[in-house]
């Protein structure tokens, strides 16, 4: 049986954890309300632009716009892949990581963009080519988008891939994410129209394919920055519940080893009257 000054070191060192817990949990919240407000933010410009490539593109010949169309003879593949960079945040990562699984072995040809230190730890060893990683946290801003976006958007039209695609998580609540899987080049068209579109005469400047085609461009880069955001927030909310989750087993670890500590000290205190009792009837004897 451990002793009581074992059983009280236990007690602090579980109390030291509460408050490091529990002060992730509240660091976990404040960050988790800002992401929830850009996330919010991005999902109206991304359906925004999503609306106004809809409405131009009806009507047009597909096959005059590259990203819109299959690189059918390719094999090779891209895999975008965000996850976040620390622990802690429960099975955030782990599961992303088991849908990348999946994916590598569905594809051998395939190259990576990483997003996260996590999944570029865990995917390093698989010995695939990483074309970019990125830190996936408060640093990685616009300029780091456009750079990941012009890579992937280059290599289609050079006819370097057959699709790109992409996982991550959405951010449904604190506590719901969804994985999500899909690809972004080319680009689906129908997923575009989707609802009643009136088409409406425009002028365009320079010309109609100038301006479609760096349309496209921008919401491969405006879903990019959608993704990152989504990811962001899913890693915030996990992180918090995880935190609070932890903050409560530590207090009923704490409570058990009180318990403990109480019944350790109890039966000292027996022994040492029992051996009073037992020395005095000794010395009557």
């Amino acid at each position: 049986m451990a002793t009581l000054r074992t059983i009280r070191k236990r007690i602090k060192s579980a109390k030291n954890i509460q408050q490091i817990t529990r002060a992730m949990k509240l660091v976990a919240a404040a960050k988790l309300k800002k992401a929830q407000e850009r996330i919010l933010s991005a999902r109206v410009y991304a359906d925004k632009i999503k609306e106004v490539i809809a409405e131009l593109i009806s009507g047009i010949e597909e096959k005059e716009y590259p990203l819109l169309c299959e690189n059918t003879e390719i094999k090779k593949e891209a895999f975008i892949l965000i996850t976040s960079d620390k622990g802690l945040c429960g099975s955030f990562n782990s599961n992303l990581l088991k849908e990348a699984i999946y994916k590598l072995r569905e594809c051998n040809d395939l190259n990576l963009i990483l997003i996260g230190k996590k999944g570029f730890d865990y995917l390093k060893k698989f010995n695939k080519e990483v074309e970019i990683f990125k830190y996936n946290d408060k640093r990685i801003d616009w300029y780091d988008i456009e750079e990941i976006g012009n890579l992937v958007i280059n290599n289609y039209l050079k006819k370097k891939y057959k699709k790109v695609n992409l996982i991550y998580s959405e951010f449904q609540s604190s506590l719901q994410q969804k994985i999500k899987k899909e690809v972004i080049l080319p680009i689906k068209v129908e997923e575009l129209k989707q609802g009643k579109i009136e088409k409406r005469d425009f002028l365009y400047e320079p010309d109609e394919k100038t301006v479609l085609n760096a349309l496209l461009e921008k919401y491969i880069k405006t879903v990019l920055l959608r993704v990152i955001l989504e990811s962001q927030a899913s890693e915030h909310g996990v992180r918090m519940v995880s935190m609070e989750m932890a903050t409560n087993n530590a207090a009923d670890i704490i409570k058990s080893l009180t318990l403990l500590a109480n019944k350790t000290r109890q039966a000292a205190i027996t022994k040492e009257i029992l051996e009073i009792v037992g020395g005095a009837e000794a010395i009557k004897g």
